[in-house]
């Protein structure tokens, strides 16, 4: 058993937090709101809560995990086609000696893109291909976890205009308040900037140390979709290029909610007129749309998987992928990712606990009183707590509601701020983070080296933090 969490520390990590979870349900009240008062009853958590609060994780996150299981067969046959052996081979040795302007770009596309989008997980889709030329550019499984993964939990520190979340967190405090996404978004932009500049001073120091001692990194395994050398030296590539070309385009389109965030209607007009069209009384492009087609900034996961398809089914057909060898490719690809499915399972059983006996609404209420009014100190501590229990930041937003409702004046939108950001930040650590732990997992990343990496910039971040959410309050 030792052997089994040395080796699997995060699955301990993330049991840790199940017990601890379970415990907590047995000492402290149930909170619900009602008129602004916290009303509540003990609801523990029994022994056959505790598998079926699995099976009720797989029920509420089944897209996730289906769409990182089309992922995981989608790099199975590709890591099967010589040209993207050899696109991974060309990029990488055009890139060697430009190691931090790579990073840099990559960090910033990530994070900036995170931060606007719609869903974050659909970001997904592109790591494997960016951490397989990371890694065959001899660069370490750290610095390819940080400015993927990593990068992602920047854009979520500093949500703009999207995230899931936020949105989902908007929508439900919209029940007590006029609250829009647009509040305080120019701080939280900045939030974005001063995480992204503190974020690769971090990174950028972290791969000089790793160029300047020359030491190999080939021994490290945290690279799911290695690929080795082409068997064919004359290969094309620009088919698998073109492909990743058209999946981002897609993605950037479909995955941006241009009409509320921007007022850009043209998608939605677009749509209802592509809907219409017809030959006689037949709206045939609707019909081979289908009944669940959405304009662009609409997408949900399971769109961009048909565009996925059609790529791969293209890409096999231009690289002679014969059927046999497509089967063998989506199954290694599955079994690959299926720890990934594991770990999101475990991580989300803790936000079902807390769905069936949401304690932080007690917990926050207690903090709350602490202090006569608003106070961004002990408003910080509360999002924390939030974060760590609820993998789902929207839920945040439908549990505590009502009491960020009755923050008056401009107490409101500075909570706003405290409890996006805050949502971050404790994401980069917290063992019930989805984006933490899965991107620990992918790169066979311990916890505690994660830990000891990131460490100082938690520690600088939290003090900026602090600081701007004094002169919000204060000034």
């Amino acid at each position: 058993m030792k052997k089994f969490f040395e080796k699997h520390d995060l699955v301990k990590m993330i049991l840790i937090a199940i017990a601890f979870t379970i415990v907590l349900t047995w000492i402290i009240p149930s909170g619900v709101y009602q008129g602004g008062d916290i009303a509540g009853t003990i609801q523990r958590t029994g022994f056959s809560d505790i598998f079926l609060g699995g099976m009720m994780s797989v029920s509420f996150f089944l897209q996730q995990m289906l769409f990182i299981l089309a992922v995981g067969a989608f790099y199975g046959v590709l890591t099967k086609m010589d040209g993207y052996k050899k696109l991974v081979e060309t990029i990488a040795n055009k890139m060697k000696k430009h190691e931090i302007p790579l990073i840099l770009v990559i960090s910033l596309l990530i994070a900036g893109f995170t931060s606007v989008t719609t869903n974050i997980l659909v970001i997904f889709l592109f790591i494997p291909f960016i951490i397989t030329i990371i890694r065959r550019m001899n660069l370490d499984d750290m610095t390819a976890y940080a400015i993927t993964f990593g990068s992602m939990l920047i854009g979520i520190l500093g949500a703009t205009y999207g995230t899931e979340g936020l949105i989902s967190f908007v929508n439900y405090l919209k029940y007590y308040t006029t609250a829009t996404v647009d509040a305080e978004v120019a701080v939280r932009a900045g939030i974005l900037l001063l995480a992204f500049v503190l974020f690769n001073f971090f990174n950028v120091t972290h791969v000089k140390k790793i160029l300047a001692s020359k030491k190999s990194n080939k021994e490290e395994n945290g690279d799911l979709f290695a690929v080795d050398e082409p068997k064919k030296k004359k290969v094309k590539t620009w088919p698998i290029a073109l492909g990743f070309i058209v999946l981002f385009l897609f993605i950037v389109l479909g995955f941006i909610d241009w009409e509320t965030n921007f007022n850009i209607t043209i998608f939605t007009t677009f749509h209802e007129w592509l809907q219409k069209l017809a030959i006689g009384d037949y709206t045939i492009i609707a019909y081979l749309l289908g009944a669940n087609a959405a304009q662009f900034g609409a997408w949900q996961l399971y769109h961009i998987l048909t565009i996925m398809a059609f790529v791969l089914i293209i890409l096999a057909f231009i690289y002679r992928v014969n059927f046999d060898d497509l089967l063998e490719g989506i199954e290694s690809g599955i079994k690959k990712v299926l720890k990934l499915i594991g770990i999101i399972t475990l991580v989300y059983i803790v936000f079902v606990f807390m769905y069936w006996s949401p304690i932080v609404p007690s917990i926050v209420s207690w903090i709350d009183g602490l202090a006569d009014g608003f106070n961004p100190f002990l408003s910080a501590i509360s999002a924390s707590i939030a974060t760590l229990f609820h993998a789902d930041f929207g839920y945040t937003g439908y549990a505590l509601g009502n009491l960020l409702a009755s923050y008056e004046g401009d107490s409101f939108n500075i909570a706003f701020v405290i409890y996006s950001s805050m949502n971050g930040l404790i994401s980069m650590l917290a063992p019930t983070s989805v984006i933490t732990m899965i991107g620990l997992s992918y790169c066979n990343i311990p916890y505690k080296k994660w830990f000891s990496y990131i460490w100082k910039f938690i520690l600088g971040m939290l003090v900026c933090l602090i600081v701007i959410f004094t002169l919000l309050t204060y000034l």
